[in-house]
């Protein structure tokens, strides 16, 4: 069972190598994992899907410059918004940086990455078929993603929780790999899957209204900082908006609106609505995990 009780970090034993650290976006993660880094004299892997890819640096709420100078943090700015990057991109690093290093904090709220991280889950390689995966985008084009979504849902309802009928990417692949192998792909991933017990989770919360209108500040404070303007640069060097990276929150709804397609007040809205729901199921996907050292406080 997880541990609700108020913590500082100075008062918890870290006797286990790796620590991971979770919560909802908006939080505060970086900013603990930060000061918690400069304390152990340690480094920080990113296990955010989207803050490797370099030119996404406000819509991802990246982390600065200056404080990648303090302390050495990893999976940040390593890909181009057209390369592919997942889970199993993240599992092959995390476990190459621990053959060499002993100790590292983890620092993301991607649900799938921590459960794999936690479990240890094999990715055994489904292969590929384009023809297949062809069809998949052009149905989810043509505005089937809902037709999709059932369809992967009715073959597997475990995958389909924890996919998002707007995750393009996520929603493609799983039916890829469901009509290649006949198997639900969450059986696929599970395979071989055994605890780690060398990680301390540890998890910022607070009140649901707190956490939204942090979201909401955050938003317009990303809006003044420039996301649109970062947002044009990526389609005016050629980036398609149909890559998986630019499908993200703050960057589909951007594109909608220099498409024209949306009001700029609209698209602050939807970015600001779409937010609050991925924080939810943030917190759906951390609820499932035990013992986590929930709201440790650095001061």
């Amino acid at each position: 069972m997880s541990h609700f009780k108020t913590l500082n970090f100075f008062d918890i034993n870290f006797d286990k190598p790796i620590i991971y650290i979770i919560g909802p976006t908006a939080i505060g993660k970086s900013e603990l994992a930060l000061s918690l880094a400069q304390h152990l004299k340690t480094e920080i892997i990113s296990a955010d899907s989207y803050q490797v890819y370099q030119g996404m640096d406000i819509g991802t709420a990246k982390v600065s410059k200056n404080d990648r100078l303090l302390v050495p943090h990893h999976l940040i700015d390593t890909h181009l918004p057209d390369q592919p990057y997942n889970v199993t991109d993240f599992l092959r690093y995390c476990n190459d940086y621990l053959q060499s290093n002993k100790q590292v904090i983890i620092c993301g709220g991607n649900g799938l990455f921590l459960r794999s991280f936690l479990y240890r889950y094999e990715f055994p390689k489904a292969k590929s078929d384009p023809n297949i995966r062809q069809s998949l985008m052009h149905d989810y084009d043509k505005g089937l993603k809902q037709s999709l979504w059932d369809k992967l849902h009715s073959a597997d309802p475990k995958a389909a929780a924890n996919i998002h009928i707007n995750n393009k990417h996520q929603l493609i692949r799983a039916l890829e790999i469901y009509h290649i192998t006949q198997q639900p792909p969450s059986s696929i991933k599970l395979q071989n899957a055994t605890p780690r017990d060398d990680v301390t989770v540890l998890g910022l919360t607070c009140d649901r209204n707190v956490v939204t209108q942090r979201i909401d500040e955050r938003v317009d404070i990303m809006i003044n900082n420039g996301l649109i303007d970062e947002v044009k640069h990526l389609l005016d060097v050629g980036y398609t908006p149909s890559l998986p990276a630019l499908n993200c929150i703050g960057y589909k709804e951007t594109i909608q609106y220099l498409h024209g397609s949306i009001t700029r007040d609209e698209m602050i809205r939807l970015i600001k609505i779409h937010t609050h729901q991925f924080s939810k199921r943030q917190m759906t996907w951390f609820k499932k995990i035990d013992n986590v050292f929930w709201n440790v406080s650095s001061k």
